[in-house]
């Protein structure tokens, strides 16, 4: 079955390729990036590499005015330690919790992963105040930039640092404008799972130069509510979201989850970003693997971080047009855990770019070294 969805996948996309070079309509874009991973925990001598290569295609398709089809893919070429030594490592690869499995290992044979990965493909039909999406699409409700309480659809792991476009979900989305501030929004999302659907609705205003949205519905087996709010603090940006999940299977034996984070941003005059946040996770489990569980888990807006505190700072610096340096730090007084994520971007010139990242995982309280990784990135976008 899956090959046959590869097949007419592979047909689709060399018929679009060829409707580009010969309609307006159609248009495609995306990047190839090639990434290369040295990782190792306190010791050189126990270092691994992995070669990773990224290519992404973005066909889009503008039916009439009102109607637009989109089609975007990932494909992934993994080579190295990771593959070999990481247990379930393509299993984790080609997961897709989606309605269609739309995620193929073309290759795996212990050595090399080649995965091709569907992540959008939706139709999008806009008239006056209207706007719906049905698809597998990205359901975007949050509002801060690391936690992000409020994005019950489609969570993403921050440390996942390569994938800009974030995951998606098969849903329908419908949106009604108010006026230019506000609107009511409702979607709904199946997984494979029985008990993988989310429904839920937003109104979304502005007030007292906020931007705030009202969130309720059913997310698996929780009733939830929730609040956010995007704004200044005189000349400091204040953004926060807020989620309540309560079970309604044992109501009254339940044990609710309160998820909540705030962040404050300032940019400086002379290119300097700070951005600070704090997270209050009731549900963390303290008994759980901690920050090494973080890298390869598919984190939801319920269980964000594997603490009940974590704080987050990040300082960000435009040396040039063209080059710029950022220092990410989470920190949680749970085991004195750090995460350090340094990182370097360089535009070597038009559409070709290069970044250094780095990610260091610590528990003081035991001086303990969790992992390190280095990543070097080439990337060329088209």
């Amino acid at each position: 079955m899956k090959k046959r969805w590869f097949t007419y996948l592979l047909l689709f996309t060399i018929t679009l390729i060829n409707a580009q070079e010969k309609d307006e309509k159609v248009f495609l874009s995306g990047y190839v990036k090639n990434l290369h991973e040295f990782s190792f925990v306190d010791r050189l001598d126990d270092l691994q590499w992995t070669t990773f290569v990224h290519n992404r295609l973005n066909f889009k398709y503008i039916s009439s005015d009102e109607i637009t089809i989109r089609l975007e893919f990932r494909n992934r070429w993994f080579y190295g330690d990771n593959v070999k030594n990481i247990f379930g490592f393509s299993e984790f690869i080609s997961q897709d919790n989606g309605i269609i499995d739309l995620s193929w290992n073309i290759i795996d044979d212990g050595n090399t992963l080649f995965n091709t990965t569907i992540d959008r493909a939706l139709v999008n039909y806009t008239k006056g105040n209207w706007d719906v999406t049905l698809g597998r699409q990205r359901v975007n409700w949050g509002m801060n930039l690391v936690w992000n309480p409020n994005d019950i659809f489609n969570t993403y792991n921050f440390l996942d640092f390569d994938y800009e476009e974030r995951p998606g979900s098969d849903a329908v989305r419908v949106q009604y404008y108010l006026g230019d501030f506000s609107k009511i929004e409702l979607a709904a999302k199946k997984g494979k799972a029985a008990d993988d659907y989310i429904v839920a609705a937003m109104y979304k205003f502005n007030k007292w130069s906020y931007d705030i949205q009202l969130i309720t519905g059913v997310y698996q087996k929780d009733w939830m509510i929730g609040t956010g709010w995007a704004g200044n603090l005189k000349n400091a940006g204040f953004k926060g979201e807020i989620s309540y999940f309560v079970p309604y299977e044992d109501y009254f034996n339940s044990k609710n989850v309160l998820s909540a984070a705030i962040s404050v941003d300032y940019g400086f005059k002379k290119g300097l970003y700070i951005n600070g946040s704090i997270l209050y996770n009731s549900a963390a489990n303290q008994a759980s693997n901690g920050l090494g569980a973080l890298v390869y888990n598919n984190l939801s807006a319920k269980n964000l971080m594997p603490y009940e505190f974590s704080s987050f700072l990040q300082l960000a610096k435009e040396f040039t047009p063209i080059f710029k340096g950022t220092l990410s730090t989470i920190y949680s007084p749970t085991n004195d855990a750090v995460i350090l994520m340094p990182s370097l971007d360089y535009s070597i010139a038009t559409n070709w770019e290069l970044n250094f990242t780095s990610q260091s995982f610590f528990e003081f309280e035991n001086y303990k070294t969790l992992g390190n990784s280095l990543f070097l990135r080439l990337r060329w976008s088209f």
